[in-house]
C-alpha cells in the first residue's frame, strides 16, 4: 500500500478540527499554555507526520481512528514538555483563583501577560535574564549553580531570590517554576 500523503491529512477539516479541539482542551486545563497554542499545534502536526510514515492499513485500524489515537496521546506529552521547558505554572484553572476558565480565550489578558513578562525581564540584569533563559530551556537549578561554581543555597539567595522578587512585584511568580 502507498504511503498516506501528509498534505491530504493536513487539508482534512476533521483532522484540523481535532488538533484544535484537543489543544483547547489542554489550554482550558492549564491556562498558561495559551501562550504556546500555535507551538503546541505545530508540534502535534509534526507528530502526525511522523506517525503517518508508520501507518499501514493492512495491519492497523482505519486512518481516522489511527489519527485520533495519535492526537489524543501526543498532545498530553507535548503540553507536559512545554510546561517543563518553559517553566510554566502547571496548575489547573481551579488552582488559579483570580482567573476564570475564560482566561485561555481572553486575548487581552494574554497580551497584558506578555507585556508584564517583558517588563519583568527588562528589569533583570543580563546574568539574571540568562538564568531565566536556562531555566526555560529546561536546565535544573542545581546544574546552573554548578556551572556558575556556587553552592545550591548561595545560588538561590544570590540569583533566584532576586529574580522571584521581580516577578512578585508584577504578581507573576505563579507562572514560573523556580522550586
Amino acid at each position: 500500500m502507498g504511503a498516506i500523503n501528509f498534505n491530504d491529512v493536513y487539508a482534512d477539516a476533521s483532522v484540523r478540527n481535532a488538533v484544535e479541539v484537543v489543544t483547547e482542551q489542554q489550554i482550558r486545563k492549564i491556562p498558561s499554555l495559551a501562550l504556546y497554542r500555535d507551538d503546541i499545534q505545530q508540534e502535534l502536526w509534526i507528530c502526525i507526520a511522523k506517525a503517518l510514515e508508520k501507518f499501514d492499513s493492512r495491519h492497523q485500524c482505519s486512518l481516522q481512528t489511527f489519527l485520533d489515537n495519535v492526537i489524543e496521546r501526543r498532545v498530553i506529552n507535548i503540553c507536559q514538555h512545554f510546561i517543563s521547558v518553559h517553566g510554566l505554572f502547571s496548575g489547573t484553572v481551579h488552582d488559579v483563583n483570580e482567573d476564570s476558565p475564560a482566561f485561555a480565550r481572553d486575548s487581552v489578558r494574554l497580551a497584558e501577560l506578555r507585556m508584564d513578562l517583558a517588563v519583568v525581564l527588562a528589569r533583570l540584569t543580563p546574568a539574571q535574564r540568562q538564568i531565566c533563559e536556562q531555566i526555560m530551556d529546561g536546565k535544573s537549578l542545581r546544574t546552573i549553580a554548578k556551572e556558575l561554581g556556587v553552592s545550591d543555597s548561595s545560588f538561590f539567595f544570590l540569583y533566584i531570590q532576586p529574580i522571584r522578587d521581580e516577578f512578585r512585584k508584577e504578581k507573576m511568580e505563579k507562572y514560573l517554576n523556580f522550586y
